[in-house]
């Protein structure tokens, strides 16, 4: 065989190569894509999920209101679940796609049906025969039962799709580590074709000065062509690191910390800084920076960035002469790029250095695609906590919820059971408050709830949560408190809470409130039973005077407990 046909033969395969390793980018980001696409689907039924249990918390306690007072305004968090349960169910439908899917699907409406089913009867019962009969079929616990049964349910499916989304994180990581060792392997195996290309170059054509000197500048272009891609490879594979790592953090602080732990990998010889809207929105601040960020300031004015004001990338040095007002060095090279999610603006990025007016095309295209992705992570993180926060605290009176208590009276229980202490619970439920809307408007029954909510934060301990049930309906978890101390704590609140008052309209409006008192171990060994109790106390004093405390006994009856006898 001819030297020519083997050099040719050379030539293909390093083209053959290096086109396999041009293809990988285009791989990885179509792999990429895939997933995160999963990963957002998962995410959504997440929130459909949690949307269902709230949908189901909100009847429930429109069901309690309803049969403590009688009034039907209680069941309009009740219609709106009627409405709202079966748009999410179809929702979820829609979005679980698979056979096994499905069935989890069907018994979840299979489940949620018995409950809402049970409500309803509820309502019918107290409308019919009054709040005794109602109470009684409450007192059964068939409608507790079905809700930690459908609490179970979706608490299985919330855990399925977190371990969902960990698999698809792990399998982003997987094709990151895979593309890199192609990549290698690809490098190495074209550096062999080359070195075979040169030696026989070397052996045979010797006497070809022109010939040799073309090899020897096809190699070295070759070469650069190889080193380029294998950083590029490397580049992506530190890129989807960076997302990972974010996809794990809980809070904007600490993304940002992530990022400018990652950026001087990502962005060699170049220094930067993250800036971000403030909540308010009328300044950004930075929250991380890397290399010499020194002269950078700390905050910044949407209208002193040219990026921000366009929308766009915006550069500064060499042919660039517009600089923005926040720019510190004026003969250093300077990139903005504006963080844009959704079309909204959260954020910037500035990168300084002189590397910027070198290879400056390529290096902004991949700055620019960074960028894109931080944006689209750090938006991620927001909602992720966003949510979070919407999940466990009622809006009105920004105590904790439902959901929330549960939570923690359940790990408060498991470690009183460890370490032997005692764990109460107090049930407080205003006074009249129907009848506080009905003279002086629903603005001043939430003014009403708001200042409560205030008293109760101001007469706790620290490690004592407060939580609102539903309604006028609150719940206080006293850890490492036993009875005695728990009736003197309900009392204190009790007068605290007749003490104030609401100033709406000119008007002054107060309030007072009775209260159920509960303990582990004397009154319930698990959460059910403790606030059962309590609840039974509280219904005590409702119908027995209000504005006064009650205690459960051992036996489900309550005890009295009014300001002379609160230091029992």
């Amino acid at each position: 065989m001819k030297f020519e046909t083997k050099l040719k033969l050379a030539a293909g395969a390093i083209i053959l190569v290096m086109s396999t390793v041009a293809a990988l980018p285009m791989f990885v980001n179509h792999q990429v894509t895939s997933v995160m696409s999963e990963l957002r689907s998962a995410s959504h039924v997440e929130r459909l999920q949690l949307s269902l249990l709230e949908w189901l918390l909100n009847a429930e306690t429109a069901q309690r209101g309803f049969v403590i007072t009688g009034d039907e305004r209680f069941l309009d968090p009740y219609h709106a679940a009627v409405n709202g349960i079966p748009a999410t169910q179809a929702a979820l439908r829609k979005a679980m796609t698979s056979g096994e899917e499905i069935a989890r699907a069907v018994a979840l409406e299979r489940a949620t049906a018995a409950k809402m089913q049970t409500v309803e009867w509820t309502i019918t019962l107290r409308r019919n025969q009054g709040f005794d009969a109602a109470t009684t079929l409450m007192g059964t616990g068939t409608g507790k039962a079905q809700m930690d049964a459908l609490r179970n349910l979706i608490g299985r499916e919330l855990a399925t799709y977190s371990q969902r989304r960990t698999e698809l994180s792990d399998r982003l990581v997987a094709t990151s580590n895979s593309a890199a060792n192609a990549s290698l392997m690809a490098t190495l195996t074209n550096i062999l074709f080359l070195g075979g290309v040169l030696i026989a170059a070397s052996r045979v054509l010797r006497q070809r000065d022109a010939a040799e000197h073309k090899a020897q500048a096809a190699a070295g272009q070759a070469r650069l062509t190889s080193e380029r891609f294998s950083l590029q490879n490397e580049l992506l594979f530190r890129s989807a690191e960076l997302m990972h790592s974010l996809e794990l953090a809980q809070t904007v602080d600490e993304s940002a910390g992530v990022i400018a732990s990652y950026l001087p990998r990502l962005l060699p010889n170049l220094s930067g800084s993250l800036y971000l809207y403030n909540n308010s929105r009328d300044v950004l601040e930075r929250k991380a920076g890397w290399g010499d960020f020194e002269n950078e300031p700390q905050t910044i004015e949407a209208l002193d960035c040219w990026a921000l004001r366009r929308g766009s990338v915006h550069q500064f040095g060499g042919d660039h002469a517009l600089a923005c007002r926040h720019a510190g060095k004026a003969d250093v090279a300077r990139l903005c790029l504006p963080l844009v999610t959704q079309g909204e603006v959260i954020g910037c990025v500035t990168v300084t250095g002189p590397g910027l007016l070198r290879g400056a095309d390529e290096q902004r295209a991949w700055i620019g695609q960074l960028a894109e992705q931080l944006g689209l992570a750090l938006s991620n993180v927001r909602l992720r906590v966003s949510l979070r926060q919407q999940s466990i605290v009622d809006p009105l009176t920004q105590l904790y919820n439902r959901r929330y208590m549960d939570e923690v009276l359940k790990r408060e229980l498991v470690r009183a059971s460890r370490s032997g202490t005692p764990v109460s619970v107090l049930v407080l439920d205003l006074d009249h408050f129907k009848r506080i809307n009905d003279t002086f408007g629903h603005e001043a029954g939430d003014a009403v709830l708001r200042r409560v909510a205030q008293t109760l934060r101001e007469n706790i301990r620290s490690c004592d949560v407060a939580c609102r049930m539903g309604g006028e309906e609150m719940v206080v978890l006293l850890p490492e408190c036993g009875i005695e101390h728990a009736v003197k704590r309900a009392d204190t609140i009790r007068l605290a809470i007749a003490a104030s008052e609401v100033l709406h309209d000119g008007q002054r409006i107060g309030a007072t409130a009775s209260i159920g008192v509960a303990s582990y171990p004397q009154h319930g060994a698990d959460m059910q039973e403790l606030v059962h109790a309590a609840d039974l106390a509280l219904y005590e004093a409702k119908h027995q005077g209000r504005d006064c405390v009650r205690v459960a006994k051992m036996d489900g009856a309550a005890l009295l407990v009014n300001e002379d006898a609160a230091g029992i």
